[in-house]
């Protein structure tokens, strides 16, 4: 049997926006998928400059230590525990190439793949969109396959329209299509006669086992419900009490996103507690240990489920929700869990009438794809 060779995986690894949980923990999966297929995988450092900076001509023995710098002057804007552990985290489970700034260099570090690989994450999104992440480089001998991105969710704006056709037309190349989400399919469809079909997010590829093994050990030794949110939390905090009360809770242990700076979205009293210095492993741990979860995160439902948690979907507020808030991600998953109408809570009304989940008539296909 021929030996399988070295494939290049396109995603985002914390070189898009601040400290994101979600994008790490796809990242890392994506690598573990790959590398169960038999082929040796490394991840692109590749991040598009600003227009204002000159690092084209920066000597590569010098490129990470202008990275951190940029990460920490520009994009964070600060240095603290939890960005370093974001760091440490990718330094230990992340097998990460040069970093690359242009096609070229890409092209470059990427010559001696067998097989190139985008996904899974956002890396379609029409808001943000780079051709390196549909593979629009490299030779016509490399095999080219698109793992589960998202992004391709909304026709409702012209720029959108425009990049799916642009996607559309770089697919033709790759021999494996495949979309996180059921509704991106239907809309590349319209636009590509390549076979498309939808296909499970890389965290859930992974086993718990596995993922115990990048986890951190429990942050606390008391019983806890735990909230992830990326909108606003103050307006559920009513019921996360509620959700103390029926688990028997002494804690609401909660992450926000940072987009907010509402002192109120941290307020601390004895019963909530902030957790603000959590890298990737102090993230799986939170959810690992709990005995709730509250979340209106796509990441925070599929480690929930993992974990086989008994968990809640929240409704995200955030008053720009149409652009980056959209929960279709979070339905898509629960559709595949069979819980599509069955977890979202609104209310302790909505709460006291829902039963807790009995993973036992929950089937998910977890197959590794076969390319």
């Amino acid at each position: 049997m021929k030996e399988k060779g070295k494939a290049a995986i396109l995603t985002w690894c914390y070189n898009n926006g601040k400290t994101n949980y979600g994008q790490i923990l796809q990242c890392f999966a994506m690598q573990e998928v790959i590398s169960q297929l038999g082929y040796d995988p490394v991840v692109v450092r590749y991040r598009r400059p600003d227009s204002d900076e000159n690092v084209y001509g920066l000597p590569k023995s010098e490129r990470d230590r202008y990275e951190y710098d940029y990460r920490i002057r520009v994009v964070e804007g600060k240095k603290d525990k939890r960005i370093e552990r974001f760091m440490s985290f990718i330094r230990e489970n992340i097998e990460l190439s040069e970093q690359c700034y242009t096609k070229a260099e890409v092209e470059e570090v990427t010559a001696d793949c067998e097989v190139l690989v985008c996904g899974s994450d956002q890396i379609w999104n029409p808001l943000w969109f780079d051709d390196i992440y549909a593979l629009n480089f490299g030779s016509p001998g490399q095999r080219r396959i698109a793992y589960a991105p998202s992004g391709v969710l909304d026709e409702s704006s012209t720029q959108a329209t425009l990049i799916y056709k642009e996607i559309a037309e770089y697919i033709e190349r790759f021999e494996f299509v495949t979309l996180r989400e059921k509704k991106g399919v239907e809309i590349l469809k319209k636009y590509s006669n390549k076979i498309i079909s939808d296909a499970i997010d890389p965290t859930m590829l992974v086993t718990q086992d596995r993922w115990d093994e990048v986890s951190a050990l429990p942050v606390s030794t008391e019983r806890y419900v735990f909230c992830y949110s990326l909108g606003r939390m103050r307006p559920h905090k009513i019921l996360l009490r509620y959700f103390m009360k029926r688990y028997r809770a002494d804690k609401v242990f909660f992450i926000t996103s940072g987009h907010y700076d509402e002192e109120d979205e941290l307020e601390t009293d004895d019963v909530f507690k902030a957790v603000t210095d959590a890298g990737p492993a102090e993230f799986i741990s939170l959810i690992k240990n709990a005995v709730a979860v509250c979340t209106d995160s796509f990441h925070g439902i599929a480690m929930s489920a993992i974990y086989r948690k008994q968990f809640y979907v929240i409704c995200r507020n955030d008053p720009n929700i149409s652009v980056w808030a959209s929960m279709e991600r979070q339905m898509n998953l629960l559709d595949k869990l069979g819980m599509k109408d069955g977890r979202i809570v609104r209310s302790i009304a909505d709460a006291e009438s829902m039963a807790d989940i009995n993973y036992k008539e929950i089937t998910l296909k977890t197959a590794l794809p076969e390319f």
